[in-house]
């Protein structure tokens, strides 16, 4: 209700107007905070759907020896992102499995797919991608299934030497010989041995207590990798410790054998990390045995 003015026709219509015009602008005014509110409202709603997303799983195209081609699907990507961060861990790295730093790409919708750089050739890999904008960051995805750029791992040497021999010959190509880890190296390995027409060869497992009064075996890889998986074939001798059955071979279903380290074999090196060997272990480099011959 407009407030009563006693005085001259003029001077009411004056005082009415001045106050019209307050109420106009505090009404402005309130509608303006009203929409700055609601604004900032919405943006922190939709600030907070963005960083709690979760993006779908990317897919790997194609993982090279030093690089892998990462895809993720543009209808996956939220609106308002402008970047995107994808990250590889190294399966079975001494390190514990552990994500990388990673790498930052700008995205656009019109490039959906990245090359991720500085991949170890001798590892698998797995990776994970999110997203971001001003806002900051959605959550990461789930990984992916691990990868290897597998053609570049193993080499075949079907020169027979004896194991000691051979895993000299892996060492002098900066190599190691063969660590397997998973039923999935396993199966590789068999794979390239059926390729190869090989029926049996050296791997880098061997009985530490080969030469002590320990009647117990104790498998221990070239590098030290920790010993979790094993795919004796039924009836082999891998719990008592003797010379005779002191170092591994696989053959070519994917069995692992007990030999003799005199035995001439073709043998399998695995490229990348050399193994870790110390002139204090002289046992276990198995190098300095009446059998090196």
């Amino acid at each position: 209700v407009a407030p009563q003015c006693t005085g001259s026709s003029g001077s009411n219509a004056e005082y009415g107007k001045q106050w019209y015009q307050r109420r106009v602008r505090g009404a402005l005014q309130a509608s303006a905070m009203t929409v700055i509110f609601l604004a900032l409202t919405v943006g922190l709603a939709l600030a907070s759907e963005f960083t709690s997303y979760t993006p779908a799983t990317p897919t790997v195209v194609l993982e090279r020896s030093h690089s892998a081609e990462i895809y993720v699907n543009p209808d996956d990507v939220p609106d308002g992102t402008d970047r995107l961060m994808i990250q590889a861990m190294e399966i079975s790295d001494l390190t514990g499995n552990e994500w990388e730093a990673g790498y930052t790409f700008a995205y656009n919708s019109e490039l959906p797919t990245f090359y991720y750089p500085e991949l170890n050739e001798a590892s698998y890999h797995k990776f994970r991608v999110k997203y971001g904008n001003g806002d900051g960051w959605t959550g990461y995805s789930s990984a992916t299934s691990y990868s290897h750029a597998i053609s570049t791992r193993y080499i075949v040497e079907r020169i027979a030497r004896n194991w000691a021999m051979a895993k000299d010959f892996c060492l002098q190509l900066g190599h190691r010989l063969a660590v397997i880890s998973s039923s999935h190296e396993n199966e590789l390995v068999e794979e390239l041995m059926q390729e190869h027409g090989i029926e049996t060869a050296w791997i880098g497992l061997y009985d530490t207590h080969y030469g002590d009064d320990n009647p117990n075996t104790t498998w221990t890889w070239v590098d030290s990798t920790p010993y979790k998986f094993s795919n004796f074939e039924k009836g082999a001798s891998d719990s008592a410790s003797t010379l005779d059955t002191s170092v591994v071979a696989v053959n070519e279903v994917g069995e692992w054998e007990t030999h003799s380290p005199d035995e001439k074999m073709s043998f399998i090196c695995e490229k990348g990390r050399a193994e870790v060997s110390s002139e204090t272990e002289a046992k276990e480099s198995m190098r300095e045995r009446d059998f090196s011959h």
